[in-house]
């Protein structure tokens, strides 16, 4: 295959400001751009005098562990006109993909989220003749429900070149509201299998400093209501009635909603399980993974979700997962064999679920990290690029 000149748009990658942000959009990206000639274009949201861009993004670009990442300033107005953002960063990035098309470096445009992103990638592509594809991570689910917004979306799935979904979930929703199944194409996260693999849990939890004996109950997520670890804390107290010992760790920043975590505080102090329970806020992917590795199951209430990446991560260590059947959870957990399925807001039907994990230990690790069908990044960047090749070779370009 011939390398391909990719326009790569995303507003959201980790920046001096977030390391967490975007990250497997950035590995995507970083995989992709072994293969090909790949300009990572970041529209960065500022309004004058009141959301001013930060210091980083008033360079012309940065190198972000491995990746060249050019900035794209994009005006917009916080909190308000909200149906306008798709416009907005179209205007921000007309320029440098006009400049990429005129210098023969621009085959197709790779729109990240359908909100903004694809409105305004699409609209910019189609001014200069080249296809564009959007990827599909979960956000639209919401986006779709706004009058708006929602129409924005619909017109984009009914006109975009092609579509690249995480989630067979999403690949449906996509479809439901007219995209064509034709060029719409399921290409889930990728997981590193260096870094989540099954390991001595009593050896790791020694490294961490925990407890060798005590069952650990580990969730992953920011705490932001639709995460619902509010609902975990709640099942995680009818646990501890007969499970004392156990120990339930969240792993999750903190400053996304504050008002959120300070109810989760009030929550966990009132219902008596402080002592078992800790906010670890944000940690690295290396920690997370040793944390994954010492526990003895994961959990997860969450409302909404693409392809959840802490599921895969979990499951790659070999560990049982408990969670909500939203995006493609479904897909991965089986119940009985690597985990429990529970409904969403159901904080008995959790608890209940995580008893049976508890009761049933140990779990086989080894046969549930080689039953989790998912590959590396390097495998998701020559399946992205493939497809871009089909939507390239076909007879309408």
């Amino acid at each position: 295959m011939p390398s391909i000149s990719i326009a790569s748009i995303c507003r959201s990658l980790p920046n001096p400001d977030d390391s967490s942000s975007g990250v497997f959009v950035h590995r995507r990206l970083n995989a992709m751009a072994q293969h090909s000639d790949l300009a990572a274009i970041q529209p960065i949201p500022y309004f004058p005098g009141v959301s001013p861009l930060p210091e980083w993004g008033r360079t012309a670009g940065r190198d972000q562990a491995g990746l060249r990442i050019r900035h794209a300033p994009m005006f917009y107005v916080p909190k308000f006109l909200k149906s306008l953002d798709g416009m907005w960063l179209g205007r921000a990035v007309r320029r440098q993909l006009a400049e990429l098309k005129q210098g023969g470096q621009l085959d197709i445009v790779d729109a990240h989220f359908g909100y903004p992103e694809g409105i305004g990638a699409m609209a910019t592509a189609r001014r200069l003749g080249v296809p564009c594809v959007v990827t599909l991570r979960g956000f639209e689910a919401e986006y779709l429900r706004k009058p708006i917004i929602g129409a924005q979306i619909r017109r984009l799935l009914q006109n975009v070149d092609g579509c690249i979904c995480v989630g067979h979930f999403l690949r449906g929703l996509a479809i439901d509201h007219g995209a064509n199944p034709e060029t719409t194409r399921v290409i889930h996260n990728a997981i590193d299998r260096n870094m989540f693999y099954p390991a001595d849990a009593r050896a790791v939890r020694q490294q961490l400093g925990l407890d060798p004996s005590a069952p650990i109950v580990v969730s992953v997520g920011h705490l932001i209501p639709r995460k619902r670890h509010h609902v975990l804390a709640a099942a995680f107290a009818k646990v501890l009635k007969h499970h004392p010992a156990t120990k339930l760790l969240i792993i999750g920043g903190e400053e996304f909603d504050r008002s959120y975590t300070r109810q989760m505080k009030e929550q966990i102090s009132a219902a008596g399980i402080g002592e078992s329970v800790d906010l670890l806020g944000k940690v690295d992917a290396r920690q997370i993974a040793s944390y994954l590795q010492a526990a003895d199951v994961f959990a997860l209430g969450t409302q909404r979700e693409g392809c959840c990446n802490a599921v895969l991560e979990s499951l790659a260590c070999g560990l049982p997962v408990v969670t909500t059947p939203v995006g493609d959870n479904g897909w991965f957990v089986k119940d009985g064999e690597n985990g429990y399925l529970v409904p969403v807001d159901d904080s008995e039907a959790m608890a209940a679920a995580l008893r049976k994990v508890l009761d049933k230990r140990p779990w086989d690790r080894q046969q549930i990290s080689a039953g989790l069908a998912v590959g590396d990044w390097d495998a998701v960047a020559r399946d992205v690029l493939a497809f871009f090749d089909t939507i390239l070779t076909a007879p309408h370009n």
